[in-house]
């Protein structure tokens, strides 16, 4: 089984396709720089502004801890920016090396040129339930609807929508008491990291299952400063453990496994 790995610049980018490169062989990687793990407040209260800042500040902190400092892995490596990520580079790359199975994690939608030459088993690490919560920050948007639960992964074949393909495997952590969001995201990570590992060792003999009910496709516009104030400021970032006392309701995630 020959793994090309395209995907992003942080951390938790890096910890993934690092931990799977020192059990498989990785012929090369696509990686698109991300901007940085801080990105400026916008416009708004300077109590809001103290929130945004909080949020992501705890954000790194939680994944210095949880990933510590990543390196790009030790193999053939193509560095680009979000807008060359369908590149005539990128595309020669994967002609060139022929994968048998590409993963994905953190990078912008693939479409174009790019995703004709990708082989049918090319997969998709989404940090959410699908179909339940697709698109962007869909670690974030559990908490805020109170379903902590729910903060997990997908693995699925991509396709021109975002997070829709079919399912391969999916996954939760197990919450803790002491859990705030930024704990719960790495851990779902951690576990979809050592999911996959078990995942490729069955290779090829994996049963995917359809999306077939509906969800919420994110945007990234749709995360605002004041939906923070639910988590910090309602919650004092405490929903997980409300969860496991039963102050918070909610059903539990019917979870595809490939395991």
């Amino acid at each position: 089984m020959k793994l090309l790995w395209i995907g992003g610049s942080h951390p938790r980018h890096l910890y993934y396709i690092n931990e799977i490169a020192n059990q498989f062989d990785v012929a090369g990687a696509i990686i698109q720089r991300r901007g940085g793990m801080l990105p400026q407040p916008p416009d708004v209260s300077r109590r809001l502004v103290k929130l945004w800042e909080r949020h992501f500040r705890e954000r790194d902190e939680a994944e210095f801890v949880y990933f510590g400092g990543q390196q790009y892995p030790d193999t053939d490596v193509l560095e680009v920016s979000k807008e060359d990520l369908e590149s005539t580079e990128a595309v020669e790359m994967v002609k060139r090396i022929k994968p048998d199975v590409v993963l994905i994690f953190g990078c912008g939608m693939i479409r174009g040129e790019l995703a004709n030459v990708l082989p049918e088993m090319s997969l998709n690490l989404h940090l959410g339930i699908s179909p339940r919560y697709r698109g962007a920050a869909t670690l974030f948007w559990p908490f805020y609807f109170l379903e902590p639960q729910w903060a997990g992964c997908t693995i699925h074949k991509i396709v021109h929508e975002p997070d829709a393909g079919d399912i391969l495997h999916q996954c939760v952590p197990d919450l803790h008491s002491e859990d705030g969001i930024h704990d719960v995201s790495c851990r779902a990570v951690v576990q979809a990291t050592a999911d996959m590992k078990r995942i490729l060792n069955n290779y090829p003999d994996w049963k995917f299952r359809r999306q077939t009910s509906t969800g919420k496709n994110f945007l990234e516009s749709d995360f605002k400063p004041q939906h923070l104030e639910m988590i910090y400021t309602v919650f004092n970032n405490n929903i997980a453990k409300k969860y496991l006392d039963g102050v918070i309701e909610g059903k539990e995630p019917k979870l595809w496994s490939a395991l």
